[in-house]
C-alpha cells in the first residue's frame, strides 16, 4: 500500500507543480500586504481549519498574518491587506466569503479543490487547485481511504512560504 500512496501523492504534487505560475501569483499577492505594511488574514475551513494555528503561530508562520475571525466584518480590511482562504472543497460557506471579498474589492488567494460546476473569474482573485478531490488508496475491500487534501495544502503552503521568504529577503536588501 505504501507504493500506491507514494504514486498517488507524486501525481498530486505533479499537478500542483503544473500550477507553478498560479502559486507564484498567489505568493506575490500575499507579499504585497507585507511590503505595504498590511496584514495577511487567514481563514481555513472544515478539515483544513487546523492549519490556521500553524500558519499563525508556528516557527514557519506567515509573516504579518492574523486570523480573519479577529475582524467583525470584511469592511475592516484596507487596501494594504490580503486574505488567504483554504478549504478542502468549495462549499457554500467558502463561496459566501469569496463573494463578500469580491464585493469589497479585496485581493485574496483561495486554495481548494476546484468545483466542477463553477467557473472562477481569474481576474477577481488568485486560485490554486488542491488537486486532491477524493481519497487515493484502495483497501482490500475496494474502499478508498486517505484524504490527501491536508498533505496537498501543506505542500502548497510551503511553496508559497518559501517564495515569500525569498521575496521578503529581497525587500530587506
Amino acid at each position: 500500500m505504501s507504493k500506491i500512496l507514494t504514486t498517488q501523492l507524486t501525481g498530486i504534487f505533479n499537478r500542483i507543480e503544473d500550477q507553478s505560475i498560479d502559486v507564484q501569483m498567489a505568493s506575490q499577492c500575499l507579499i504585497q500586504a507585507i511590503g505595504g505594511e498590511g496584514h495577511v488574514y487567514i481563514k481555513g475551513y472544515d478539515d483544513l481549519k487546523f492549519y490556521e494555528s500553524y500558519i499563525l503561530n508556528s516557527k514557519e508562520q506567515l509573516k504579518s498574518s492574523k486570523a480573519l475571525e479577529t475582524l467583525s466584518d470584511f469592511h475592516q480590511l484596507d487596501t494594504t491587506d490580503r486574505v488567504l482562504l483554504f478549504a478542502p472543497f468549495y462549499t457554500e460557506q467558502v463561496e459566501e466569503d469569496v463573494n463578500a471579498l469580491i464585493k469589497e474589492d479585496t485581493d485574496f488567494v483561495l486554495i481548494c479543490n476546484k468545483p466542477k460546476n463553477i467557473e472562477f473569474p481569474d481576474h477577481l482573485f488568485h486560485f490554486v487547485n488542491l488537486s486532491s478531490p477524493r481519497p487515493i488508496v484502495f483497501t482490500e475491500d475496494y474502499d478508498k481511504v486517505v484524504e490527501p487534501h491536508p498533505i496537498a495544502f501543506h505542500y502548497i503552503y510551503y511553496e508559497i512560504y518559501t517564495q515569500m521568504v525569498e521575496m521578503i529577503r529581497d525587500l530587506d536588501l
